[in-house]
């Protein structure tokens, strides 16, 4: 079950982050499948996107959830790495735009944290964001792959934006894993040794103990014939390699809210 978040929780998540200076990336996920990046230097909103639309072009477009998902990831101590693409491909865009865009007063670094219209330290949304947002969506993924390059593929991504992640080398040792823990979505590769993904879909749909998992049948093949067996063999999704980061993280944020 994913906890549930709207775009106040959002507004004063950033209130705080950036009133505490502190460097780094929320990466934002919507109810309209759509995911984008903002990022925060030295205090400053200083570029955003989200799917298609740019810089100011984002914020009507972020009002118009429902629900969203976000993380804050840390900038990294050294400066290295991480987000010059986003930046390429991101408009700036000022704390005075963003936060008056959203009615609320602009932060400053070091002052007491604002608060959006209308919320307030005890409404339930944002005491939910303080407990249980920080650091990580906390789901447990499982992927179940013979090619640890592809698994790695898959596990980096997740990692990063706060998934936990398992890794099974076969569907044998897919087995083994769920014995020990039971995930909240699986990943499953179609051409495996031994036992291939669908007979690995059957054995968990036939056991009541896994039946419920949300399963995501990947394979490098892209026939007609084969989207229809992954349709037919009770998963929930089904997408092809290479996928693209953006298609894996909006397949599986998709198959966790069923």
């Amino acid at each position: 079950m994913q906890h549930k978040q709207t775009i106040k929780d959002f507004v004063t998540a950033l209130t705080e982050y950036v009133q505490n200076s502190m460097d780094g990336t929320v990466v934002i996920m919507g109810d309209n499948d759509g995911w984008g990046k903002l990022i925060i230097e030295n205090a400053q909103i200083v570029s955003i996107n989200y799917g298609i639309y740019r810089g100011m072009q984002v914020l009507p477009e972020l009002e118009k959830l429902n629900e969203i998902r976000f993380m804050f990831r840390p900038a990294k101590q050294d400066g290295s790495g991480g987000d010059e693409y986003v930046k390429a491909g991101s408009a700036r865009i000022s704390n005075e735009e963003f936060f008056s865009y959203f009615g609320v007063k602009v932060p400053r670094a070091g002052q007491a944290t604002a608060q959006p219209a209308q919320a307030s330290a005890s409404d339930p949304a944002t005491q939910a964001y303080q407990k249980n947002s920080r650091g990580a969506f906390r789901e447990t993924i499982l992927i179940i792959d013979d090619s640890a390059i592809a698994r790695k593929a898959a596990a980096d991504p997740l990692a990063e934006f706060g998934y936990n992640i398992i890794e099974a080398k076969d569907g044998f040792d897919a087995l083994g894993k769920l014995d020990k823990e039971v995930p909240d979505a699986i990943i499953l590769d179609l051409i495996m040794p031994g036992i291939d993904g669908y007979k690995v879909v059957d054995l968990l749909k036939s056991n009541k103990k896994f039946s419920h998992l949300p399963i995501i049948m990947v394979t490098s093949k892209d026939s007609l014939m084969d989207k229809v067996k992954g349709k037919m063999s009770a998963t929930d999704a089904y997408i092809t390699k290479p996928f693209k980061e953006g298609d894996l993280l909006r397949t599986l944020t998709n198959v966790l809210k069923k």
